[in-house]
């Protein structure tokens, strides 16, 4: 399970990466670099607030226990 999560992670970010590829310069001449850098930096922001959300924590605890 937790190779097939990391391997859907991995293509989701390949995706986004070539769409990010092509549309950076249209978005770039549509809405300009401020706009543009601050949708970016928003859009980073949330994932990371997702990613904490969403974190398991694993301090102090065996991997037995991880495992199950």
């Amino acid at each position: 399970l937790r190779g097939k999560g990391a391997g859907l992670a991995a293509a989701i970010a390949k995706v986004g990466a070539v769409l990010t590829a092509f549309l950076f310069p249209v978005l770039l001449a549509e809405i300009g670099v401020n706009l543009l850098l601050s949708g970016l930096i928003a859009t980073s922001l949330l994932g990371a607030l997702i990613t904490w959300q969403f974190r398991i924590e694993t301090t102090g605890v065996s991997l037995e226990k991880i495992g199950s």
